[in-house]
């Protein structure tokens, strides 16, 4: 401990619990508690005292066959740094567990800052190290853009503006905003408190839902670590160039914006047209405004749709084939919100599916196509679903067919929103 006094490291650990920065569970709170109780007193815990006496655990608790402590203690000590991260230079001290050791230390506020300022560039090479397909993405995007026609240039008239869902964008000067199907992810310790593996599961999607997970002390939740962390499938990138060169090439570049779905807020529905891409799992809070008014429905995985006409199945296969032939799916899905923006779903199960789809929403033979089966007249808005059967080997797509068309409700959209 350093020269902070029993009072000033009471109250200081008092504000750190209160700021919530621990989460809801009473475990980190009742550790730091501990700790500090133990710094004012000079005693140094031992890892079993921790365990029997803050965790609950019993007398022959061995610390050999379980790491419980040492991934608290991980977790605990992350937790302070994130505190101090944000409230650092309201406070005298930084308290911090060293590496190895159950002491807490407090270390003057300047001493901290070089440190810290250190530990947080470490940290986000780390995050951005394993996902640089998302950054490949914003460049490309980057890239795109700034190869835009010039707005005094004259540019030839483009075929989307006759044909949906894109004409009722290229129609005004309304933003567009597209919306990327991205995937929370966090780390699992191993014995000894390091991040041994990443873990991606379909029921936690934020930072939120982890706490949900570990608050419900739901089996091996307690190894479970908040990175901080997102992905966006390697489809993407190809996916989205398709849309800038295609269909909003000529767009002015003002009105193009990217944001994943995990950041979207519900304004941004209101306030822009919207376009979807990305894999049908990775709709998250979209799921219920993709299928509002749909006669599809995600069947027992986002791999699986049935049409809930006829009681058909269309499930992919795609991953699980190898080097065989294998069989996806994809969706593109249209209508106008009730603010009068246009609401555009770009999806697929997979990889080649999604990579299908953006060059079927780019292709204004296959758009002229889904009108026609829909009888689509004149300037008419339509709410509408086409799915496409995607097929090849070997992860290449070689062709795909337009197997279902759907004109859909305009009343399920407009309820979505809250609308009668």
């Amino acid at each position: 401990m350093s020269i902070i006094q029993p009072e000033e490291l009471q109250a200081l650990v008092q504000r750190i619990i209160k700021s919530g920065e621990l989460g809801r569970s009473r475990t980190y709170s009742d550790i730091l508690n501990y700790l500090a109780d133990c710094a004012v007193s000079g005693n140094t815990p031992k890892e079993v005292a921790i365990a029997i006496d803050v965790l609950g655990r019993e007398n022959d608790f061995d610390v050999g066959k379980d790491s419980i402590v040492r991934v608290h203690i991980y977790h605990l000590r992350n937790k302070l740094k994130a505190y101090f991260s944000k409230y650092g230079r309201q406070e005298k001290y930084h308290l911090d567990i060293p590496k190895g050791q159950y002491i807490l230390t407090a270390i003057p506020a300047n001493e901290a800052d070089g440190e810290q300022a250190a530990s947080i560039s470490s940290r986000r090479r780390e995050a951005m190290t394993p996902w640089l397909a998302a950054l490949a993405v914003l460049l490309l995007f980057l890239n795109l853009v700034f190869q835009l026609e010039d707005d005094s240039a004259e540019v030839p008239d483009s075929p989307f503006v006759l044909l949906s869902p894109w004409k009722e964008m290229l129609d005004d000067t309304s933003p567009i905003l597209i919306l990327v199907g991205d995937y929370f992810i966090f780390g699992e310790m191993n014995a000894q408190g390091d991040v041994d593996r990443l873990v991606r599961e379909f029921d936690v999607n934020s930072s939120e839902d982890l706490n949900l997970l570990q608050d419900g002390r739901v089996a091996g939740s307690e190894l479970y670590y908040d990175l901080g962390l997102n992905y966006i499938p390697s489809s993407t990138a190809f996916a989205l160039s398709r849309l800038i060169t295609g269909p909003l090439h000529n767009i002015d570049s003002n009105r193009l914006n990217v944001k994943l779905v995990s950041d979207y807020s519900t304004a941004d529905l209101a306030n822009n047209h919207i376009v979807y891409l990305g894999y049908l799992s990775g709709l998250q809070e979209l799921y219920a405004l993709m299928f509002a008014g749909s006669s599809l429905e995600i069947g027992d995985t986002y791999d699986e749709l049935s049409n809930l006409q006829n009681g058909e199945y269309y499930i992919s296969n795609s991953g699980l084939s190898g080097p065989d032939a294998f069989k996806d799916f994809s969706l593109l899905v249209s209508f106008p919100s009730p603010s009068g923006h246009q609401i555009s779903m770009i999806s697929g199960m997979r990889d080649e599916s999604l990579i299908n789809i953006a060059q079927q929403a780019s292709d204004p033979q296959v758009l002229s196509q889904i009108e026609q089966n829909l009888e689509q007249v004149g300037d008419e808005s339509i709410h509408f679903e086409a799915l496409f059967e995607v097929f090849g080997f070997d992860n290449t797509n070689f062709n795909s067919r337009l197997i279902y068309t759907y004109k859909r409700d305009p009343l399920a959209v407009q309820g979505f929103f809250g609308g009668n």
